[in-house]
């Protein structure tokens, strides 16, 4: 089991800190934006690192009978007392327990949003690709959102700040501040990188998500600015090219199980 190493520390905050926030609230739009595409039926949705629930509520909302899982069990807590559907499920379950537990289930949809797959190395990923295969019915998909190995408004951020091993940081294993008490480490991979650890699967689709939301430790120049908001929805829209993928915040990707 992947450790926990502060998640749990987060929990209670995490929805003021982040799927509240305004920066975090515009990006799971965008996702939201290009996953309903996927759910024009009803579907078995395996959802994995589900957080405080928001896209499991947000998917059992829609008629999907989701399974929500995380290795949090303050994160599975915090999800477990909101308004539920009645076709959620959240379970405590880290990645490398999803086919031990499930081992009779064929999903049709696994989901991961917000980078809890950059919570583990290309070793575990490599790994994940037979479990994540195995737990998928035939032709079933694999949606994650990644963080972008290249965020261009990072770089350029870092770089103003005069901080240049920053700027960069996403190119190497690195270590990610959860709060003032909590870290936890962070593998960047582009989208070549996931095709190729994911050998099962074949990409069919990649999209920038915050190519020009700006990541969340920014959330405060963006409060200070509110008049942007409305230019920077606009410029996410018209910037939703695949190549920009790796460039913006968080990369979408779909792999279908061949």
């Amino acid at each position: 089991m992947q450790p926990d190493t502060g998640f749990n520390a987060i929990a209670a905050t995490y929805d003021a800190g982040f799927t509240q926030s305004i920066t975090g609230s515009l990006q799971r739009k965008r996702v939201w934006h290009y996953l309903k595409k996927y759910l024009r039926s009803p579907l078995s949705v395996l959802e994995i690192n589900c957080g405080t629930g928001e896209d499991a509520i947000m998917l059992a909302g829609k008629g999907h009978q989701v399974t929500a899982t995380d290795l949090s069990e303050e994160m599975i807590r915090v999800a477990a007392q909101k308004n539920n559907p009645g076709n959620v499920t959240f379970s405590v379950c880290g990645f490398e327990e999803l086919h031990l537990t499930y081992p009779d289930e064929q999903y049709q949809l696994i989901f991961s949003n917000f980078a809890g797959l950059n919570c583990v190395d290309a070793a575990t990923l490599k790994k994940l690709n037979s479990d994540f295969s195995k737990l998928l019915a035939p032709k079933g998909k694999l949606i994650m959102v990644l963080l972008g190995k290249k965020c261009w408004i990072e770089r350029l951020f870092f770089t103003w700040k005069g901080e240049p091993g920053k700027a960069k940081r996403r190119q190497q294993q690195t270590t990610a501040k959860l709060n003032d008490h909590a870290t936890q480490q962070t593998f960047c991979y582009d989208a070549k990188e996931i095709a190729l650890l994911f050998a099962d699967f074949k990409m069919t689709e990649k999209k920038p998500v915050g190519i020009f939301i700006p990541p969340s430790y920014l959330e405060p120049l963006i409060k200070r600015n509110r008049f942007m908001v409305p230019f920077i929805q606009i410029a996410e829209c018209l910037g939703s090219f695949s190549w920009l993928s790796d460039h913006a915040d968080h990369t979408f990707m779909v792999l279908e199980k061949k």
